[in-house]
């Protein structure tokens, strides 16, 4: 926003320069050289006064000394007869413009730019006859520094203006964007589940203070509604379990009690049912109660081994793989895997993606975990070579209650969305029927 507001009052500020200052200079500088002419005429016309008595034959004839007094130093001037016969000179001055002079022996007094002087050219009348000319050549080295100058000062005055213009718009746009950083900062930890965290509404602009303040009443009502939710979840998850554990237990005793008085196919295969779905919706509370403590998890980045975890998970893993007859493999690069994730988090990413390869393999499967790095990520990988899945459930894999197992709640993996994410990684899954499932996690490397 700082570039985008410099730029834009920097191009507006340069259009006004342009439109008064340039204008300005060249009506200035346009103004200095008239007056200067008018200046040269004049002189000529006082010299054409001193020597309108040189061409009386009573008088004494025009000195050059007394010419060159009244021209002044520097200046160039000359006495002529009209048949252009030099009678007097002073300076080094030696070729007039003819022009000037036919237009002096008119009788009018005229000036022109020649080289780098001012010609004026003045008739001299005496006893009211035009008897002859006087020429004056004055150097213009004056008055153009004199415009240099000018320019200089309005070039001058342009600069501290773009600098001023360039300061303002800096002012400007830190007054508006530093409360914004600050508002986009405190954004950003709500969106990791800080919604405890408030804006400021002391700084800025009056609208952004407004907007600032509002989102803080947003931020304090879904702070309310959702660890009232997550609460709700997981007081109703602790407190099903206890009723769970019972019912399970007494179904338990009853079928022991049955056992000893004998009972029929159909009372056996009923109590098998119905501690099956007891089993069911203790591992779905059991779920439930993993994905609310996922939901309330804050992120708290650290720098975390990934190789190190990796090869801690299969050695706890390794006896169940052995036991159903799967193959779990590791590789790990000799290189540095450090990222930057929230202690304990991985761990449980990588004890759900196991839990759910496994519990879909078949004797004589393989899994295997890989760990490599990319520019920009830590990558790790859990591939293996079971059923798969169908397209739809791929794509519906990280939503909750969405398993393609019979025996499976569908929050193992809305669980390793939700803390992969709440570190800045990603998380993706290909799948398909009969080809396996990997799932590719990319976590920010520590810096």
């Amino acid at each position: 926003m700082t570039r985008r507001l410099v730029l834009a009052l920097l191009g507006f500020t340069t259009v006004v320069l342009l439109l008064s200052v340039v204008p300005l200079g060249l009506a200035t500088a346009a103004r200095d050289r008239s007056d200067y002419a008018t200046a040269t005429r004049s002189l000529s016309q006082s010299l054409a006064t001193l020597a309108e008595d040189s061409f009386d034959d009573s008088r004494t004839p025009l000195e050059q000394s007394r010419l060159a007094k009244g021209a002044g130093p520097g200046v160039s001037a000359a006495v002529l007869e009209l048949n252009g016969t030099t009678r007097v000179e002073t300076g080094v001055r030696r070729q007039w413009p003819a022009a000037l002079l036919a237009a002096a022996k008119t009788g009018r007094t005229t000036s022109v730019g020649d080289a780098d002087d001012v010609v004026a050219a003045t008739p001299v009348i005496a006893d009211g006859v035009i008897r002859g000319v006087v020429v004056v050549a004055r150097p213009d080295e004056a008055v153009d520094r004199r415009i240099a100058r000018l320019w200089l000062a309005l070039a001058g005055v342009a600069t501290l203006a773009l600098l001023l213009s360039v300061a303002i718009a800096v002012g400007a746009a830190q007054w508006v964007g530093r409360p914004l950083r600050r508002l986009q900062t405190t954004a950003q930890r709500w969106s990791d589940g800080s919604l405890h965290e408030r804006a400021d509404p002391s700084g800025g602009p009056p609208e952004v203070r407004a907007t600032a303040a509002a989102l803080n009443v947003m931020a304090a009502r879904l702070d309310t509604l959702v660890h009232g939710s997550r609460a709700i979840v997981a007081d109703v998850s602790h407190q099903l379990r206890t009723p769970l554990a019972a019912m399970r237990l007494r179904l338990e005793l009853t079928r022991g009690e049955l056992n000893n008085d004998g009972r029929s196919q159909a009372v056996d295969d009923d109590l098998a049912v119905a501690l099956g779905e007891i089993d069911r919706l203790s591992r779905l509370v059991d779920g439930l109660l993993v994905v609310a403590r996922a939901e309330s998890a804050e992120s708290r980045p650290a720098p975390i081994d990934v190789s190190e975890v990796v090869l801690e998970r299969r050695q706890a893993w390794a006896p169940v793989a052995e036991e159903r007859g799967v193959e779990l493999v590791v590789t790990t690069p000799a290189y540095d895997a450090t990222a930057s994730i929230t202690p304990g988090q991985l761990e449980q990413v990588l004890d759900n993606l196991l839990d759910n390869s496994l519990e879909a393999m078949t004797e004589g499967g393989r899994i295997e975990l890989t760990v490599d790095r990319t520019r920009d990520h830590i990558r790790v990988q859990v591939r293996d070579d079971g059923p798969g899945m169908t397209d739809e459930q791929a794509q519906a894999a990280f939503r909750r209650f969405v398993t393609g197992r019979t025996a499976g709640t569908g929050l193992g993996l809305a669980v390793v969305h939700r803390l992969v994410t709440a570190d800045g990684g990603e998380v993706r899954l290909d799948s398909g029927e009969g080809r396996g499932t990997t799932v590719t996690i990319e976590l920010p490397p520590a810096r």
